[in-house]
C-alpha cells in the first residue's frame, strides 16, 4: 500500500483527538500534528494525546517565517522541540535553517537518537536542479530523513523535484515534491516515481498550496495500484 501522511492543523486539544480518529478512518497510514496551530497553554494537553499515536505520528513546530503558526519566541520554540521530541515520534520535523543554527538542538537530537526529519521549503519557486542537489548534501550532514519541497510555477518544475527524486531516494529516504496548481503531479507520484516513504495529504482543509485531502490521494492511490 501507498503511504498517506494526513496533516492535521489542529487548534485545540479536543478537535486534535477527533481529526487523528477521522484521518485514520478515512485511509490515512500516518499523522502530522502540525503543534504550532495550537496556543501555548494547549500543548502538554495535545502531546499527552498524540503518544497515544507517536509512533505513526510526525511532530511538527513551524514558525511563520517557515509557513507555521507558532506564537511563541524562538526559545520558547526550541525548548518545545525538545519536548516533542523526548516524546519519540517516529519522525519529529525539524527545519534546516533552525537546525542549522541551533547546534545546541543539533547535538541534543543527535545524542538522544532522535529520528529527525530534516525539512526545507522554497516558497517561491523551484531552483534548478544542480542547486537542489547541493541543498540536498547539505541537509544529509544532519539527517538521512529529509523533506524537500518547493513551488512548481509550471509542470516543468514538478517534474524536476520527480527527477530529483528518482535519483536520489535510496540514499536519503527523500520525500520531495512541489507546492502550488503545477505540483500536484508530484504529490501523487512522489511515493511512485522516487519510492517515498509518503506522501502528505488534508484531512479537509488544506495546509500548503495544492495540496489534496487524504479521501482524494487515497482513492487515486487504489486506482493506480489497487490491492
Amino acid at each position: 500500500m501507498i503511504n498517506i501522511c494526513a496533516s492535521i492543523p489542529a487548534e485545540d486539544p479536543e478537535s486534535l483527538r477527533d481529526k487523528i480518529n477521522r484521518a485514520f478512518s478515512f485511509g490515512a497510514n500516518y499523522i502530522e500534528i502540525r503543534f504550532d496551530f495550537l496556543d501555548l497553554s494547549d500543548m502538554e494537553e495535545a502531546l499527552k494525546i498524540a503518544e497515544n499515536i507517536r509512533e505513526k505520528a510526525v511532530f511538527t513546530l513551524r514558525t511563520p517565517t517557515e509557513g507555521g503558526k507558532f506564537k511563541g519566541n524562538n526559545n520558547d520554540r526550541i525548548e518545545w522541540l525538545k519536548k516533542l521530541a523526548m516524546a519519540k515520534p517516529m519522525l519529529l520535523d525539524i527545519e534546516y535553517s533552525t537546525i542549522q543554527s541551533n547546534d545546541d538542538l543539533a547535538n541534543y537530537c543527535k545524542t538522544q537518537k532522535i529520528p529527525v526529519l530534516l525539512s526545507w521549503h522554497d516558497f517561491e519557486k523551484t531552483p534548478p536542479k544542480d542547486q537542489l542537489k547541493y541543498m540536498l548534501e547539505k541537509m544529509r550532514v544532519y539527517s538521512n530523513h529529509i523533506k524537500m519541497v518547493t513551488t512548481a510555477i509550471n509542470i516543468v518544475d514538478a517534474l524536476r523535484i520527480l527527477d530529483l527524486l528518482y535519483e536520489n531516494t535510496a540514499e536519503s529516504n527523500l520525500i520531495a515534491f512541489s507546492m502550488g496548481e503545477a505540483g500536484i503531479i508530484s504529490r501523487i507520484m512522489c511515493t511512485i516515481v522516487g519510492r517515498s516513504p509518503f506522501t502528505y495529504a488534508a484531512l479537509e482543509e488544506s495546509t500548503a498550496p495544492g495540496q489534496l485531502t487524504v479521501v482524494q490521494m487515497r482513492d487515486i492511490y487504489d486506482k493506480i495500484s489497487p490491492s
